[in-house]
């Protein structure tokens, strides 16, 4: 079995058949799982040149078999391709895990932005097309509510929030996939015996204690700026980043107390469910990752 998961062309045929599936219903499932084969092929792959036929003969069948569609596929293909890529080579140069994530994640913001400049210079109106489609979806919820749940003022607020918060969108998204390929695809390349380094025990996160500085002096520009200016726009994007990774650095925090007094892992990923189910924990467990970051907290829970 191993033998047979260790030849790139297996997974050259598994992105055509993850391909066809988003297709289907199913794409809810296989969307999430699209870069792990191009990350096995370069990884397993004894030359790049050959990693890259493997990836190119099943790409061309897709675009060929999408017909009319091909647009649409090879924009999916080179959301997914590049940054599946940057990863497997990551992989193939012994790096860290940490390398091989900034690598995806870098990649992919990169290729985000780039297609939505290509569409603001072909004409296309991103904020009329966002707004066609949540008219068209609260459309929808109103037929089934039998009221007008939104306001065309409050629609309007939205879509111009949302749209000036697309640079924390593409973040977000491009995090998201990067580490679940990463979890995906280090996991099978170590059952192959092919080395793929893992990250440090959450418990043993860290963050620098500058970022604590940064942190307070968005917190402080959030409240004096004014929402019609561009640094409004920089803030709206990045105090979310920042509550984030603080939440983050919380959920590590939790994790360390459980290790230094032996209490399992339940009651910190407990912990990590409620953050992202109850908005106001997150909040509460990013202030535990500032104080976490800025003072010697595990120093003190280490000698209690």
């Amino acid at each position: 079995m191993r033998q047979w998961a260790a030849q790139p062309i297996i997974w050259s045929i598994m992105i055509i058949l993850l391909g066809l599936t988003l297709l289907t219903p199913l794409q809810f499932i296989t969307v999430h799982l699209v870069m792990v084969p191009i990350v096995m092929i370069v990884a397993c792959s004894r030359t790049l040149p050959l990693a890259a036929g493997y990836v190119i003969v099943p790409a061309a069948l897709l675009l060929l078999m999408s017909g009319s569609g091909w647009p649409i596929t090879a924009i999916i293909l080179v959301i997914m391709v590049l940054p599946g890529v940057a990863i497997g080579y990551v992989y193939r140069r012994k790096a860290s895990a940490l390398a091989a994530l900034i690598a995806g994640a870098v990649t992919m913001v990169a290729i985000l932005v780039a297609i939505l400049i290509s569409f603001s210079l072909s004409g296309i109106q991103l904020q009329d097309e966002i707004r066609a489609f949540m008219e068209e979806q609260f459309a929808l919820f109103d037929s089934f509510a039998g009221s007008n749940m939104v306001t065309g003022d409050a629609l309007d607020s939205f879509i111009s929030i949302a749209v000036r918060m697309l640079p924390l969108y593409i973040m977000i998204i491009a995090v998201y996939y990067t580490v679940i390929t990463h979890t995906i695809s280090r996991r099978l390349l170590n059952w192959l015996g092919i080395e793929a380094p893992s990250l440090p025990p959450i418990h043993e996160w860290r963050l620098p204690r500058s970022l604590v500085w940064y942190y307070l002096i968005v917190l402080f520009l959030n409240f004096i700026t004014q929402p019609e200016s561009a640094l409004y726009t920089f803030i709206l994007n990045l105090y979310p980043i920042l509550l984030i990774t603080f939440a983050v650095q919380g959920i590590a925090f939790y994790f360390y107390w459980a290790h230094e007094k032996g209490r399992g892992r339940v009651i910190p990923i407990l912990g990590a469910i409620l953050c992202l189910l109850f908005p106001p924990l997150m909040y509460m467990t990013s202030l535990v990752g500032v104080f976490d970051t800025a003072f010697p907290l595990r120093r003190y829970v280490r000698n209690q």
